[in-house]
């Protein structure tokens, strides 16, 4: 039964998410990309606006400041040719009509000196000027994906590429958002069509083997991650990854091997260890998987006490209690005093479960004893209670003792009962205890409410013996 319970802790690994992926801080200083914002207007009529013969000139001038990095300088002057056509001051000059593309190299200013309120407004109004602006679609879409807004970022991009953008940035940013959208067979796609044309970049690749493991196409992802890694081999996210799908693929001494990888590279946390040593038990091997336990347990600047104490449950659990009460020992000196009542309650209250595996019926009164010091009202310590009295009433041959053992049980597997989180088990304790004393019309109400707790097939076909058990009692009761 445990098995199982180690099969769901192995895949407690963070479901995989997309990297954030935002256009380079030096996006506007590049000059390719300056060439493609501020190069020649009108060559594509369907999707550039045309630009007048001033515009053209000063449009060589922009671009002369931007490989300057006068950017500042280079928004002055195209607001200020803006504010002369638009509004001249001369009374004898008409009023001048803009080409959108100069509000779009604006909007690109402002985006790159991080106002994008302004950039989204010069670049919705450059769109509203000219409803087939390629580029002012492509810049908008960045920009949203630069504040996180993929919701709105998608149809910016959807519309630029309909419009003829075939750029790997364009394809890889729709893959992301379709990716956040959990649109995997669309971002697979994208991410393709990205990667296809940028086959080098880490960011495409990674968001393919993304949308490949939403897929669950393990085998793909995972081969195009290990190429990856052989590129970043101290990439700690990618040999996770890569673990991921392993594991999904029930490839777990492989997984085990990466996870080993990172712990040499030193770079295993707390929570990579926990799962390194999970495989091990898996593996049937206690030892390797308490040194995991104990790394990670050296790794935790605050003791996550919870968490470690599960992995001394799953030693003790696999038949390895003595390995487990060393970790519990290690557990207690790492904490010292510094624990809080809730957490000695979690550490107590395993330390018992590990006392009873040793069979050390002492230790866990003495225990028991103490945790009602501390808690005497908490329904898990007294089902604990209750069953160390159960059990030490079937070891007792002296039967005045063993009676008195009984009651004591009985009455804190009722005390046990109210309490809401501990109610199923106390309940099924208490009527399965009255079983073996035969006091069948006694342990039907305790087995009833275990059933009406939690319903199970087994329950009920033992309910239901113990029922006829209880009626041939009860008429045997009835005979003169």
């Amino acid at each position: 039964m445990f098995r199982s319970v180690i099969a769901i802790t192995l895949f407690c690994v963070p479901a995989l998410q997309a990297e954030r992926i935002t256009p380079p801080s030096n996006l506007f200083r590049d000059p390719t990309f300056v060439r493609d914002f501020v190069g020649s207007y009108g060559f594509l009529s369907d999707v550039e606006p045309k630009v007048s013969n001033e515009e053209q000139a000063l449009l060589v001038t922009v671009r002369e400041m931007f490989e300057a990095g006068r950017f500042r300088e280079a928004e002055r002057e195209i607001v200020r040719f803006i504010q002369v056509v638009e509004n001249p001051t001369d009374p004898e000059i008409a009023k001048g009509e803009i080409s959108p593309a100069m509000v779009f190299v604006l909007g690109n200013l402002y985006f790159q000196a991080d106002r994008t309120d302004d950039a989204r407004r010069a670049f919705l109004e450059a769109i509203r000027r000219f409803p087939r602006f390629r580029r002012a679609y492509t810049n908008l879409g960045y920009l949203y994906i630069s504040k996180n807004m993929t919701d709105e970022a998608l149809p910016m991009l959807q519309k630029a590429i309909e419009l003829g953008e075939n750029s790997s940035r364009a394809y890889g940013l729709l893959g992301y958002c379709h990716l956040l959208k959990k649109n995997a067979l669309a971002a697979e796609n994208a991410y393709r069509q990205a990667y296809l044309l940028d086959p080098n970049s880490r960011d495409w690749k990674l968001g393919l083997a993304q949308s490949l493991m939403a897929q669950d196409k393990f085998a793909e992802s995972s081969s195009l991650i290990g190429s990856l890694i052989e590129e970043n081999p101290n990439d700690k996210q990618l040999w996770l990854q890569q673990t991921n799908a392993l594991l999904a693929m029930e490839r777990k001494e492989e997984a085990t091997v990466n996870l080993e990888v990172l712990r040499l590279k030193g770079l295993a946390d707390e929570s990579n260890l926990n799962l390194l040593g999970n495989l091990y038990m898996d593996r049937n091997e206690p030892q390797l998987a308490l040194y995991a336990y104990l790394a990670a347990m050296e790794k935790s600047e605050k003791l996550d006490i919870s968490r470690t104490l599960k992995s001394a449950k799953i030693l003790s659990d696999y038949g390895y209690p003595d390995k487990a009460d060393d970790f519990i020992t290690q557990v207690r000196n790492k904490v010292g005093d510094s624990i809080s009542d809730e957490d000695k309650l979690s550490l107590m209250l395993t330390e018992v479960s590990v006392a009873q595996a040793k069979q050390q019926p002492d230790r866990v009164g003495a225990l028991l004893n103490q945790l009602l010091e501390l808690q005497p009202a908490n329904g898990e310590v007294l089902l604990q209670l209750a069953r160390h009295k159960d059990l030490l009433s079937r070891e007792e041959d002296d039967e005045d003792l063993r009676a008195e053992l009984v009651v004591e049980a009985r009455t804190n597997y009722q005390l046990a009962a109210r309490n809401e989180d501990v109610a199923y088990s106390a309940n099924l304790s208490l009527g399965q205890m009255l079983v073996r004393e035969r006091r069948y019309l006694e342990a039907l109400p305790n087995l009833q409410a275990a059933l009406a707790i939690k319903k199970s097939e087994s329950l009920e076909q033992y309910t239901s013996r113990v029922r006829r058990a209880a009626d041939r009692q009860e008429d045997r009761a009835k005979q003169p």
